[in-house]
């Protein structure tokens, strides 16, 4: 699990220690039958893969002014930023045109944010918020402490990402909602991928919506975040005028975003969706992992190519099961994960160290994204960071959601996903993933001497780029934290 990038890097440190130091326990035992009784479903739909990181945010602001009757939405987090505050302003609009909305939201970056609970305030908006911390008003600090009295309560978070507007129009993908998802932070954007669907595919995700709506793990924010003179939005709109004040181009190239953005095209799939199960807030068994594994079985076994995309490479109990299956029949795997630099995570490069050489040893072909990549949609170019998740199977299946398949995601946090079945839009995705991989990767081997080495076109580097020596100390603690299993 990532904490947030732009807390001062001693309160960081010490959040970071005080949080794992102690607490962090070996993944649990899965029964051996687990969810062997799992079946899949498969649904007609039709995908179009949003090419751009600004006009991924202009397709939700365009759903938003033509929804007619429902918005429901998942985040694990949103920020407080330009683009979060424009988005809720939008949907504040809707909801004055009588759309019905709810949003649900993961609470480990929620803090007293009243601009969230002055949308809640207005009638046809409910806001529930996944797991909640009992600290609210002390910061970092006081969640740290509550994290530290109540792991067991708060450790498993809320991770999916869902737009849907009207049950016709589906988004899905890896984005959060904030500046620097869409490219158009000044200090560090990440790279990322959304997809939208249309089809019967959408009614299962409406009624993985409505189970944890439902659930006792959500709670009102009225309950939580007090405010005065409800439905005056004083807080929302004291905010978002000021973004707008400081950031006024960032609103004009939305606006001309929208404006000009293609029509959709859509291609027909075949898709099979995967849920996790709220059972896991108890037993932390991997319900979303092991049914994913179970709809994609026969094409693991047989895979000759295999394009893997993940933010964080971390080994379940010091394996990497799927990778070792695959590079054992012979399959072709291409990695593509952070470089020790751009990863947004101060402690997972620490692990990943000893893990890229495992990984090389395994055969497999290695990208790290590079932590000054340009990516040429992105409004300003400043750090960058990898925050995609997808894998392609022969060219012909993919996988869309909010997975890292890291040991967090398998048993702590909530997920979802689904397994896309066609040629044409597996194209697409690798594609998006390497139409610029000379400006955004490493390609990382060993040379003829089995050092390892990092090249991107003819620029080579012995030692890894832009990691100096001042991060062994601190990587030398995280590793005796012992607390992978938490990342």
């Amino acid at each position: 699990m990532t904490m947030p990038r732009f807390f001062s890097p001693l309160l960081s440190l010490v959040t970071i220690i005080f949080v794992l130091t102690g607490c962090a326990s070996p993944s649990p035992t899965v029964p051996e039958e687990f969810e062997a009784n799992y079946q899949t479903s498969q649904f007609e739909a039709k995908a179009y893969l949003i090419p751009t990181a600004p006009e991924a945010f202009a397709r939700r602001v365009e759903l938003v002014r033509k929804a007619q009757s429902t918005i429901d939405m998942t985040y694990f987090s949103w920020n407080g930023d330009t683009l979060g505050l424009m988005l809720v302003d939008e949907l504040k609009q809707a909801a004055d045109r009588g759309v019905k909305i709810r949003l649900t939201l993961d609470d480990l970056l929620v803090f007293n944010e009243k601009w969230l609970a002055d949308l809640d305030a207005h009638s046809n908006v409910q806001v529930r918020i996944f797991n909640p911390f009992n600290s609210r008003k002390m910061g970092w600090v006081g969640r740290a402490a509550d994290f530290q009295m109540h792991q067991d309560q708060l450790d498993n978070r809320l991770h999916e990402k869902y737009f849907n507007v009207d049950n016709q129009q589906l988004i899905l993908g890896g984005r959060n909602i904030g500046d620097e998802y869409f490219g158009y932070s000044k200090d560090a954007n990440f790279y990322d991928m959304d997809v939208l669907f249309q089809g019967a595919v959408i009614a299962p995700f409406a009624d993985n919506y409505e189970v944890i709506w439902q659930s006792d793990v959500v709670t009102p924010i009225a309950e939580l975040i007090s405010i005065k003179q409800p439905q005056e939005y004083i807080n929302l709109n004291k905010a978002y005028a000021k973004a707008k004040k400081q950031q006024p181009e960032i609103i004009a190239d939305i606006e001309q975003t929208i404006a000009l953005m293609p029509t959709v095209e859509f291609i027909d799939v075949t898709v099979t969706p995967v849920f996790d199960s709220l059972q896991k807030l108890q037993n932390s068994l991997p319900y979303f992992r092991q049914r994913a594994e179970i709809a994609i079985n026969k094409e693991i076994k047989t895979a000759k190519k295999a394009v893997i995309s993940t933010p964080y490479v971390v080994p379940t109990n010091g394996e990497f099961v799927v990778l070792d299956k695959l590079t054992r029949n012979g399959a072709k795997v291409q990695l593509i994960t952070n470089s020790s630099a751009s990863n947004d995570s101060l402690f997972i490069p620490a692990y990943y160290e000893k893990h890229r050489q495992t990984l090389l040893d395994m055969g497999i072909e290695l990208y790290e994204y590079k932590d000054e990549a340009k990516n040429d949609d992105h409004f300003y170019h400043a750090a960058t960071y990898y925050h995609n998740k997808t894998i392609i199977l022969d060219d012909k299946l993919s996988y869309i959601g909010s997975s890292n398949f890291d040991p967090r995601s398998d048993f702590l946090n909530v997920e979802f996903g689904l397994f896309v079945h066609s040629e044409a839009f597996a194209a697409k995705v690798e594609d998006y993933l390497f139409s610029q991989k000379e400006s955004l990767y490493w390609h990382v081997s060993r040379n003829k001497d089995g050092d390892i080495e990092w090249q991107s076109g003819d620029e080579v580097q012995d030692s890894n780029p832009n990691y100096g020596g001042w991060h062994k100390p601190i990587d030398w603690i995280f590793t005796k934290m012992d607390g992978e299993s938490e990342l």
